[in-house]
């Protein structure tokens, strides 16, 4: 589906065109990913929703690479790209913080045994990924919260 769009700002330094509503009807959905050829040169992702209009987001990479300004008309064409197969998270040992709150904690460990594994890894991921020791101190503090006072 072919289109011409003027590029507008999109905040935060970004740029993007909006998706006219027929062709957003036509693609089946607001957040479709994309395979949008911008100019002649291919550019994967994912359309994006807000305040009623679909927008294709536009990389700066790409504006400069054809030259293009904020204000400046482009041609873009939009199929339905294949959403590319992502490889399974591993899995993050439980941090040694949260095995002590568990074992310390009745009520947390009951509500952290009704957790999915998927839950629990989300979980596990989030603390570790905490470098600074206050912040995972916040972190924990956050979770031991959520556990006492799951219904």
């Amino acid at each position: 589906m072919r289109f011409t769009a003027e590029v507008g700002a999109a905040g935060r330094g970004g740029h993007a065109v909006v998706v006219p509503a027929g062709v957003t009807t036509a693609l089946g959905s607001k957040k479709a990913a994309v395979l949008a050829v911008v100019g002649g040169v291919e550019h994967r992702t994912r359309l994006a929703s807000h305040a009623g209009r679909t927008y294709l987001g536009l990389p700066a990479a790409l504006l400069n690479r054809l030259g293009v300004r904020d204000g400046d008309v482009v041609e873009v064409e939009l199929s339905l790209a294949e959403e590319p197969a992502t490889a399974p998270e591993p899995d993050v040992p439980e941090p040694a913080e949260l095995t002590a709150l568990l074992t310390a904690d009745a009520a947390a460990r009951t509500a952290w045994s009704g957790l999915s594994p998927e839950q629990q890894q989300e979980y596990h991921r989030w603390l570790a990924g905490a470098e600074d020791p206050a912040v995972r101190g916040t972190r924990l503090d956050r979770l031991a919260h959520r556990l006492r006072t799951v219904r």
